[in-house]
């Protein structure tokens, strides 16, 4: 995009200023921060992420228009879109319906937003008679102008008794026509979506008792299956505005920005493999636990609770679980400063949820990001007392093909009785 804008060597730094300027709005959507700074004595433009990943419209600072997407991605290359549809519920990204992607998204947004539109404005047509000819053979024993002859002649060939018979094609003005069949198939599609678990708990709350009075009216009505519904420019307005959002429902396909908490998603990542592995171990998965801080005179910045991400039960023993996405495992060479602080953060955040188990033997796992399955074990005796912590660093590919592999290496280091 930058090779398209026009400047003088006058005018880059302005027009720098300006692109900054007009997408402030939808770079803070992702949390970026932008800012223009001389380097080598020519003004770049920095961009800074934060904790999400997502996609962006990115305007144009020649035109003012949306141009091109900004797409913001894990660090290390992976990709989320096939990894999130793993985690059912625990997390979806957030969408936008105010900025529109210029390009297709690796994210489609949830379908209930449509469905709720459009199961409010089907109920607003249904105040519109909304009628169109159809053709209907109607059988009598009366011909008329628009009797089948050819099929009457076939038909007669084989039994001369129907000659009394005639089926005529008639135009009906009726409300009970094609496309609306096709809609009351929509409605069935949408009323499905907003019912199911998948829709949040508010939603299908809000739109309750509209369901209740659609599902009534659909008791007795007929519907068409179809994949694309047509939009005529004689349609009522109400009508294409139905028409549009259910062909919208019925291709999903609407470009919308979105992000997500990476974070977190990687939280939940991690939570959905050790879930599986603990059932099989006979195990209690706990997510999230609070642990609850009471103090008197409660300073402002004081923690109300402690919160490790995974215990995993069995028993009388547990395994404490942290999950973190940062760039250890990718620097195991790298001896900077930076890498050792966030790391002792870590393990004392870990060792810190640790002591809350009143076992001598403790079991945690540090788990980071890494290209493939690493495990490396660390034990930490106290030289006061006789408790013991074996913590182990987890590296884990986050790469769909290879999530039975770290199953499988998983499962062999879960051990209770260590």
């Amino acid at each position: 995009m930058k090779q398209s804008w026009r400047w003088s060597d006058r005018s880059m730094e302005s027009v720098m200023q300006r692109f900054v300027a007009l997408n402030q709005k939808n770079l803070s959507y992702l949390g970026i921060s932008a800012c223009v700074e001389s380097v080598n004595g020519k003004p770049v433009i920095r961009l800074t992420t934060s904790k999400f990943i997502g996609a962006i419209p990115i305007i144009s600072p020649m035109n003012g228009k949306a141009v091109g997407d900004l797409v913001v991605t894990g660090r290390f290359g992976e990709n989320a879109g096939e990894l999130i549809t793993l985690l059912d519920n625990s997390i979806k990204p957030e969408y936008s319906d105010k900025l529109q992607l210029v390009q297709d998204s690796q994210m489609t947004p949830p379908i209930f937003i449509e469905c709720c539109k459009f199961v409010e404005i089907y109920e607003k047509a249904e105040m519109l008679k909304w009628r169109k000819f159809t053709n209907e053979i109607k059988i009598s024993h009366q011909p008329n102008a628009s009797t089948l002859w050819t099929e009457y002649a076939l038909r007669n060939s084989r039994n001369p008794m129907e000659f009394s018979v005639f089926h005529n094609k008639c135009n009906t003005l009726t409300t009970n026509h094609l496309e609306r069949l096709q809609l009351n198939y929509v409605l069935h599609l949408a009323i499905r979506v907003l019912e199911s678990k998948r829709t949040p708990l508010r939603t299908r709350s809000v739109c309750s008792s509209q369901i209740a009075r659609l599902k009534i009216k659909l008791r007795d009505r007929h519907y068409y299956p179809t994949n694309k519904i047509k939009i005529h420019t004689s349609d009522p307005y109400i009508i294409r505005q139905l028409k549009q959002l259910a062909n919208t429902i019925l291709n999903n396909n609407e470009k919308l920005a979105w992000r997500m908490d990476y974070a977190e998603f990687f939280e939940r990542y991690v939570q959905y493999l050790l879930s599986d592995i603990s059932k099989k171990k006979g195990a209690r998965v706990v997510n999230n636990p609070h642990y609850g801080i009471s103090i008197k005179n409660r300073p402002s910045w004081a923690l109300n609770y402690l919160e490790p991400d995974i215990i995993i039960q069995k028993m009388n023993e547990q395994v404490v679980v942290d999950a973190k996405y940062k760039s250890h495992l990718f620097n195991l060479n790298n001896d900077s400063e930076e890498l050792k602080n966030t790391f002792r953060h870590d393990l004392h955040q870990l060792l810190a949820y640790c002591s809350l188990n009143g076992m001598n033997k403790k079991q945690a796992l540090l788990v980071y990001p890494s290209c493939n399955f690493i495990c490396h074990r660390m034990t930490i005796n106290s030289p006061l007392t006789t408790t013991e912590a074996q913590v182990l660093i987890i590296g884990i590919p986050l790469e769909k093909n290879k999530i039975e592999e770290v199953k499988d290496k998983l499962n062999e280091i879960i051990n209770f009785n260590y």
